[in-house]
């Protein structure tokens, strides 16, 4: 079977669940299952880079090492 020609914006990826294919925005890193028919542009941004956070470390004054591996004293606002 031919590489099909993908609209600009689009890659074809492997799914390593299903075996399937499917098709990645790479703007906005959505996907889907079905061949996109138009091209995407890139978003634009007005703020800062979108960060994902899964695990936050905050320490009280009471802790029984409250210093920082990177910085002696911490400051709580």
């Amino acid at each position: 079977m031919a590489d099909e020609q993908l609209p600009a914006g689009w890659e074809k990826r492997l799914s390593r669940s299903t075996g399937q294919h499917y098709y990645l925005n790479i703007y906005t890193k959505e996907s889907q299952w079905d061949v996109p028919d138009k091209p995407t542009k890139p978003v634009s941004s007005s703020g800062p880079e979108q960060v994902q956070c899964s695990h936050l470390l905050v320490k009280h004054k009471d802790s029984r090492r409250p210093s920082s591996w990177r910085e002696e004293n911490i400051i709580r606002y």
